[in-house]
């Protein structure tokens, strides 16, 4: 599941490493992902054409869901940092905190987990932005931002997996 979590983040390509296991997540959160993880696992989540400039209006559905959850403030911030030129005497890092990163990785693991339980990226995103009678009437993106409530959304996904509906 850790290559599929790489992929959920760019690849390679975005991550600048072959990332396989564990192990090389724990280093890739210490020294911190590329903000454009961030960006690309949002656009997975959204299932929208590639983020381009202000995020604008987010209404209801799955982007309103994604608005409340950790993971916005980094596609804002990475976004931020795609416009800014290289002219400014301080541009900001292009790297996400080692805290930022594992949230980010948080929520891929969640996604590749919703992904393997149900079948495919459109059912998992959903199911990530909905609110879910099994959470209190939480959506599972919200609680991502502890490892907590990351673990609830785990085991929920568990329960669904083996046919225990909650």
């Amino acid at each position: 599941m850790d290559t599929q979590i790489a992929e959920l983040l760019g690849g390679e390509r975005v991550l600048g490493a072959s990332v396989k296991s564990n192990l090389d997540f724990a280093r890739a959160i210490r020294r911190g992902l590329p903000a454009e993880t961030a960006v690309q696992l949002a656009e997975l989540i959204l299932d929208l054409e590639p983020l381009r400039g202000d995020l604008g209006p987010w209404g209801n559905g799955p982007a309103a869901a994604v608005k409340e959850s950790l993971l916005l403030g980094f596609v804002r911030e990475a976004l931020h940092r795609r416009k800014l030129g290289s002219g400014e005497e301080h541009p900001p890092p292009a790297r996400l905190t080692p805290e930022q990163s594992d949230a980010v990785v948080r929520t891929a693991r969640a996604m590749a987990k919703a992904i393997d339980v149900l079948g495919d990226r459109k059912k998992a995103a959903h199911w990530l932005t909905t609110p879910n009678r099994a959470l209190g009437g939480e959506i599972p993106i919200t609680l991502l931002d502890t490892s907590a409530g990351a673990h609830e959304v785990e085991a929920v996904l568990d329960r669904v997996e083996y046919g225990v509906y909650s």
